[in-house]
């Protein structure tokens, strides 16, 4: 689980740069009402949506010696995980695009006291349990100090 204050961070950069990314790409948010685009539009286009998971991993302790764990410096870490969703049947190509586009967002970038790191590229895509989206998915790993 990630801190409310890295959450917000995060969020807050995501909502605030992916609305202006080159290709329209709805979000979902963990625990959050979102209506799935269908998987087709009204001249048989293939649409898309992704699924953004802002996962905490560790509170470091990254400083000693005061002698009261309050006034150290700690540093959490996590992986945003960001899911491209296309119409099974469409190949993955669409995919790698949209997450290539997410993953150029964020890289070296700061999102207030939140610094993104390393970019997993998951390469094996799968089919969601109604057989009509196909994913893919990068993990972004992030620190704030």
């Amino acid at each position: 689980m990630a801190t409310d204050e890295a959450f917000d961070q995060i969020r807050s950069f995501v909502e605030s740069r992916w609305a202006d990314a080159v290709m329209t790409c709805p979000i979902a948010w963990d625990n959050e009402e979102f209506v799935e685009p269908q998987p087709l539009d009204a001249d048989d286009k293939p649409q898309h949506w992704g699924k953004v998971l802002i996962d905490g991993k560790l509170w470091s302790l990254e400083s000693i010696g005061s002698g009261d764990p309050a006034d150290e410096r700690w540093e959490e870490t996590g992986d945003l995980t960001f899911f491209a969703m296309v119409p099974v049947g469409t190949g993955s190509r669409h995919c790698r695009q949209v997450l290539t586009e997410f993953a150029q967002m964020c890289r070296g970038q700061e999102a207030g006291a939140v610094t993104f790191g390393d970019i997993i590229f998951n390469p094996i895509g799968s089919t969601d349990a109604k057989g009509v989206w196909w994913t893919m998915s990068i993990v972004i790993e992030w620190k704030r100090g």
